[in-house]
């Protein structure tokens, strides 16, 4: 396993510590630690009584309406009229856009397809276990191009940047600018009392710590690209000498309240990273083969190794994080995104297997996320920052074959286009992921502690927003 330098873990806690009282000040600000406590929590169920959700975060902006486009016919020709040199050929020439056959066609006719790198999720849909969820993005209420033109609508912060969006898509609170949660640390919140309580979070993320995972009660631990992160070099005699002075540093007793706490939280991360690696080493090993060459197929093997270990961990409910980079394609977009999206095809393929051998293919429900499409309109060899687009939801308890949402009209000028093909999204953040806090046990009463936008787009007390979940 790689390790850190004694400076460098030093740094680590210190950002922690700081992290800590800085979530302590936004839990009291939000209100919700009383209300968490009274939260409904759902009964145990026997054995399979297991889930967890896995967010791949696309970083910089992932062109979806490249990744899922009309494949024939006149949505073709107004797809390809208005994407010009960037659009994928058709379904049925070379290279062309591969045919989804589950539900046959929208409702105005059109016939989609999905990027001919991802022939994994193409077949997924047509097994009727990955849902596609059209127009997806940050609203803070429902918006119409005549309140947007007219400066009426409320809008998220930051839009069309990178930061700020990968932060609304994190938290679902698109109108604060420095949110302190994110949804899925307000889920686990609610959630993690049905896990029995140890150093190792239910949270636990590939791609270091995260404002999505990110709780008032529940931190994020973090996976480097071999495991858990732990104080190496020299020899074994040296390592075990350089233990015992750090656990007599962090056990030492303080008068400042702030080493006490910073202590505290040490020794909570050195005791966390020796329970996970015991867990992993003691869990059924896993024979699916992942990518060693793929950095998301990585992360996703710390994942399957993670749930493989769940027993041992004592969890009932987990989130996780990966992420895969790169998307900001503002040139060559037509080779930068078929090479992301080969990777993210094997990945996600390599994945399955690995569930399917772990018999939890029905326990775990993975989806994509990401900062914002990208325009329809080409700048030349890529495409800029816009706003909707398309998401995936797969795993076995997805009810798939479907297009949930409203997938647009690719027209330029259409009545959503902002100008350029940026589109504004008919599907907020707070609908889409909605459903998989209600699929995690959150119960429709609790789930605005979760999603405090969600009231604005969806009434929680009714029927799922989506439905994608089965």
């Amino acid at each position: 396993m790689n390790g850190i330098s004694r400076r460098d873990f030093i740094g680590q806690a210190n950002c922690a510590a700081l992290g800590s009282a800085a979530l302590t000040s936004a839990a009291l600000n939000l209100n919700l630690l009383g209300r968490i406590s009274g939260a409904e929590l759902p009964p145990e169920n026997g054995e399979d009584d297991y889930k967890a959700l896995v967010c791949v975060f696309l970083s910089g902006g992932n062109d979806s309406f490249n990744m899922v486009a009309p494949a024939e016919g006149d949505g073709y020709l107004e797809y390809a009229s208005s994407r010009g040199d960037l659009s994928i050929p058709q379904s049925g020439e070379e290279g062309g856009l591969l045919p989804l056959d589950g539900q046959l066609p929208l409702p105005d006719g059109r016939q989609l397809g999905v990027h001919p790198s991802i022939p994994f999720l193409q077949e997924l849909y047509n097994l009727e276990q990955v849902a596609i969820v059209a127009n997806v993005g940050t609203l803070v209420e429902p918006t119409t191009l005549a309140s947007f033109a007219n400066g009426v609508a409320r809008l998220p912060e930051g839009l069309f940047s990178h930061s700020d969006q990968m932060m609304q898509w994190q938290t679902s609170l698109p109108d604060q600018r420095s949110a302190a949660t994110g949804w899925g640390g307000r889920m686990s919140d609610l959630l993690d009392e049905l896990n029995t309580t140890t150093n190792v979070s239910m949270n636990v993320s590939g791609s270091g710590n995260n404002l999505f995972q990110t709780g008032v009660n529940t931190t994020t631990f973090a996976l480097n690209a071999n495991g858990s992160i732990q104080l190496t070099g020299g020899s074994s005699s040296s390592q075990a000498a350089r233990r015992q002075a750090i656990d007599g540093i962090l056990g030492a007793e303080y008068q400042n309240a702030f080493e006490r706490a910073f202590a505290r939280r040490k020794q909570g991360a050195l005791r966390a990273n020796v329970e996970y690696r015991e867990a992993v080493e003691l869990a059924p090993a896993i024979a699916s083969p992942f990518s060693s060459n793929n950095a998301l197929s990585l992360q996703l093997r710390n994942v399957a190794r993670t749930i493989s270990a769940r027993n041992l961990l004592c969890k009932r409910r987990q989130t996780f994080f990966v992420e895969l980079g790169g998307f900001d394609l503002h040139a060559k977009l037509g080779t930068g995104h078929t090479a992301l999206l080969t990777l993210l095809n094997t990945a996600l393929s390599e994945f399955k297997t690995a569930l399917l051998e772990l018999e939890v293919w029905d326990n775990v429900t993975t989806f994509t996320s990401s900062d914002f499409s990208r325009t329809l309109g080409t700048n030349g060899s890529g495409a800029d920052h816009a706003w909707g687009g398309n998401h995936f939801v797969f795993g076995g308890g997805v009810d798939g074959g479907k297009v949930y949402g409203t997938y647009p009209s690719l027209a330029l000028g259409s009545e959503i286009d902002t100008g350029r093909g940026r589109l504004i999204p008919s599907t907020s953040v707070d609908e889409y992921v909605s459903d998989l806090a209600l699929w995690m046990g959150v119960s429709p009463s609790s789930l605005p502690l979760v999603l405090p936008n969600l009231s604005r787009f969806h009434a929680p007390a009714t029927a799922p927003a989506m439905g994608y979940m089965k």
